[in-house]
């Protein structure tokens, strides 16, 4: 009788299994089931991009289980608590060994106890569980960080007994996409780390005007290449560059505005030290001098100077060359210091100009896009009129 029985399980085990395998489910992860009598085991694997942290932490969220592992409706813990509200509550969850939860499957079936085996933070958890009366299950999830920098997942689950075959009924159909379906609620710690690398990147890009991107982009756009018109994120400024071309191609040619504005160079971030001195420091002809400058300072035990420089690319490379030098023992030659007079030391005396003609002196600088002596006024009414008086100039050159 028992031989019999035997015979007949393994015969239906040996049916599904192969009907299982015949769906061809397209799943991302690698999986096999192993089976013989009295004994199932399966394991599925699946790489992510995700940190071990991240996905440790996704593992351990059990009111969420029941959105990517097949076959649970629901799950929750069992607090030891004398307030109801406070018993099924995961705030009042204690999550270490020997911690039990109760689960309910899809399916008529009640609910059913389980407990946390074992469990090793970011690496391994280990959990028993039921899905049915009469066979009890071993679910470990083991997670292993990849010589390539990617975290592998392996879910193993294990039953033994007389109905131990249900363990991979349906394995290939559903149970085998349970790391597939974790994936889904994964982020990918790649897109954080091109967030910064473009962050670093654009830093170091030197920055234009407005005027000047348009007048870049308008040019393109007149040889038949939208693409520059396209990669413009901010939308104001793509709108008055693709007007702007439509107006250029009326005309045949660029207006004179865009045409003075393609001279324009970079900001002051990547401008010359000659032209525009960085506070606190001598003004140089070429940043070498001012980076050999900052490094004689630095080993002489000053730090304030190479602090100072406002700019991270070349900071840092004045910080890469002291380091050169402190290794190596061998100063760069101290530059000639020439003070360079500012730009408050060039422009005008309040007492030298009248109203009038300082409006029209900010005027003209604010429409070739100097506007740091405009926001510098005390007087916000003359303020306001220098501003208004070059949207108007801007609007009459257009």
């Amino acid at each position: 009788m028992i031989l019999t029985l035997a015979i007949i399980v393994v015969a239906l085990t040996i049916y599904f299994f192969i009907r299982d395998i015949g769906n061809q489910q397209v799943i991302s992860s690698r999986f096999v089931s192993f089976y013989k009598p009295f004994k199932a085991e399966t394991i599925v694997q699946h790489e992510y991009t995700s940190k071990p942290e991240t996905i440790w932490q996704t593992l351990i969220r059990f009111e969420d289980y029941c959105l990517w592992f097949p076959g649970i409706n629901r799950m929750l813990p069992i607090v030891d608590n004398p307030r109801y509200v406070h018993r099924f509550s995961f705030d009042r969850f204690s999550l270490e060994p020997g911690a039990f939860i109760k689960m309910r499957p899809k399916s008529f079936l009640p609910w059913f106890k389980g407990r946390i085996v074992g469990m090793e933070p970011n690496k391994k958890l280990e959990m028993e569980m039921r899905f049915n009366p009469v066979s009890k299950e071993r679910v470990t999830f083991e997670i292993n960080v990849s010589p390539s920098g990617t975290s592998e997942v392996i879910c193993q689950r294990t039953s033994r007994g007389l109905f131990s075959f249900l363990t991979i009924w349906q394995f290939a159909d559903k149970g085998s996409s349970i790391l597939h379906n974790l994936s889904y609620f994964l982020p990918d710690d790649r897109e954080e780390k091109k967030g910064e690398v473009g962050a670093s990147k654009q830093e170091s890009v030197p920055q234009l005007n407005r005027e000047t991107i348009i007048a870049q982009a308008v040019q393109a756009g007149l040889d038949r290449n939208m693409d520059l018109i396209n990669a413009i994120p901010d939308k104001p400024t793509r709108g008055l560059a693709k007007a702007a071309l439509v107006k250029a191609k009326r005309l045949g040619k660029m207006p004179d505005y865009l045409a003075e504005a393609l001279n324009a160079g970079p900001l002051s971030s990547t401008a010359p030290a000659a032209t525009v001195p960085i506070s606190g420091l001598p003004a140089f002809d070429n940043h070498d001098d001012l980076i050999a400058f900052v490094v004689n300072k630095a080993l002489d035990g000053d730090m304030d100077p190479i602090n100072s420089i406002p700019d991270k690319p070349l900071r840092g490379k004045a910080k890469a060359a002291m380091v050169k030098a402190k290794r190596t023992g061998e100063r760069p030659p101290m530059p000639e210091i020439s003070q360079v007079p500012s730009p408050a030391d060039t422009s005008p005396e309040k007492g030298s100009e009248s109203d009038e003609e300082m409006v029209d002196r900010l005027v003209a600088a604010g429409l070739q896009g100097s506007m740091d002596e405009i926001n510098a006024l005390e007087n916000k009414a003359l303020r306001g009129k220098i501003k208004a008086a070059i949207v108007r100039a801007k609007r009459i050159k257009k």
